[in-house]
């Protein structure tokens, strides 16, 4: 999704972090990838990438304590020749003291940024 110059401040990114974050939760795996895309579909539809990825994830989720996980955080990256802005990280409740981590990226050069739903993830097998 094309962002404008003015929303990528912290406010703004941590909203659309609130909105991927929501969507997940719903299973509106669809909407998610229509509003955000996708960067891991591995020559998947990106929508059942998305769900088979949440899946996974939820199958061996992170252990969070609710009091000391934020729902999102925003990082800035430090200039670089990449293109990377900002990550933006969201928990993903899925059961109590459970949670899947959601990551959006913000990449781009100049005032042109773009953000793209990047990884969902569980814990490591």
């Amino acid at each position: 999704m094309k962002l404008s110059p003015t929303q990528t401040d912290e406010m703004s990114l941590s909203a659309f972090g609130e909105e991927a974050r929501a969507m997940l939760m719903r299973h509106d795996y669809s909407g998610l990838v229509n509003r955000f895309g996708y960067a891991l579909t591995y020559d998947r539809a990106p929508a059942v990438a998305i769900e088979a990825d949440f899946l996974s994830a939820v199958a061996s989720p992170h252990n969070v304590r609710s009091d000391t996980c934020p729902p999102t955080l925003v990082k800035y990256f430090a200039p670089n020749d990449t293109g990377l802005f900002a990550v933006v990280e969201c928990t993903v409740p899925v059961a109590p003291g459970a949670a899947v981590f959601l990551e959006l990226i913000v990449a781009g050069t100049g005032e042109e940024k773009h953000i793209t739903v990047e990884d969902i993830s569980g814990v490591a097998a």
